[in-house]
């Protein structure tokens, strides 16, 4: 995003895609939010999904984070 002059704060839509996703995670996923946000320094308001997937591109590849940003 910072290549096309984008911020967190352009971001209008987040889909997460989560391997082997149970409701029973997600204390442990907002806990993840939570400490990523803090580290990125944002707040994460803008709408999100969360899809369950059997896997993704990697193995070791647990979590996918697609943003969709808009700019004028």
């Amino acid at each position: 995003m910072a290549a096309v002059g984008a911020t967190f704060a352009d971001v209008t839509k987040l889909t997460v895609y989560v391997v082997d996703w149970t409701p029973d995670k997600m204390s442990g996923f907002v806990d993840g939010v939570a400490r990523a946000a803090a580290k990125l320094g944002v707040t994460p308001v803008a709408p999100g999904t969360l899809i369950g997937v059997a896997a993704l591109s990697s193995p070791e590849h647990l979590v996918e984070v697609e943003a969709t940003a808009v700019l004028d």
